[in-house]
């Protein structure tokens, strides 16, 4: 006569099986959170410059004669531009701030047209340092100290060109409420009288989506490439219409 199966023997597995299905559970949560910390941090989404910019969609700049990126979590701004002819702000800029006092970022694209000073400057990289300062002023007026000066070479289907751009630190003596600084970052590229700029203002620029590093404006700008349709005052060899 066979001996039947020991219940003692059946409950421990019982028990076992549940415990491993708990403990499965709880890895399958920490990974879930894990990857979702890499992507987002508290409160802030992030991606990197070159998957923020390709997931994003083509603009057709028709006054510049250029189709401009504009990367995921931005917008081209609607109505008057003063300065260039295309607009990007991020899609939360109605908020100009946020509680933690963001101020995120604008950038700025057009046309090296004979009404800007930089236009004078032949060189490019001599040109976009005559932008650089001035759009630095204007766009993000806090007195600091400027440090991470940075001068590239850069290439594009318009042309190649430099990128410059540095960071502001804040004076500390400030106080709370204002920024902590900021970046500022301008390309020029292009020859002759096809030449293209892109500026970019960021503050804290701190990588997040709304306010990313340098690097995110080269991946704009390395995208640059002339459109077909075209309302420039210039016809296709350069000269008045």
């Amino acid at each position: 006569m066979m001996s039947g199966q020991n219940p003692s023997a059946g409950k421990t597995r019982a028990l076992l099986l549940v415990a491993l299905v708990a403990v499965l559970a709880v890895v399958a949560a920490v990974v879930t959170v894990i990857v979702s910390s890499a992507t987002y941090s508290p409160g802030i989404r992030t991606l990197s410059p070159k998957t923020q910019v390709a997931a994003g969609v083509d603009h057709v700049d028709p006054d510049a004669g250029l189709i401009v990126r504009v990367p995921e979590g931005w917008r081209v701004e609607s109505g008057d531009v003063i300065f260039g002819s295309t607009v990007l702000v991020p899609e939360s800029a109605e908020d100009k701030t946020d509680s933690a006092g963001r101020l995120g970022g604008i950038v700025l694209v057009g046309a090296l047209t004979p009404d800007f000073v930089a236009s004078q400057e032949a060189d490019n990289q001599r040109a976009a340092v005559a932008l650089i300062i001035g759009m630095g002023e204007l766009f993000l007026p806090i007195p600091g100290q400027q440090v991470d000066h940075r001068m590239d070479e850069i290439s594009t289907d318009v042309g190649d060109g430099w990128a410059l751009s540095y960071r502001v630190v804040a004076d500390p003596a400030l106080g709370a409420g204002t920024p902590a600084g900021g970046l500022v970052y301008t390309a020029v590229v292009g020859e002759g009288d096809a030449r293209f700029w892109l500026t970019y203002v960021g503050s804290p620029a701190d990588g997040a989506m709304d306010s990313p590093h340098a690097e995110w404006a080269d991946e704009i700008v390395t995208r640059l490439r002339p459109s077909e349709a075209s309302s420039s005052p210039l016809d296709p060899v350069g000269e008045p219409a």
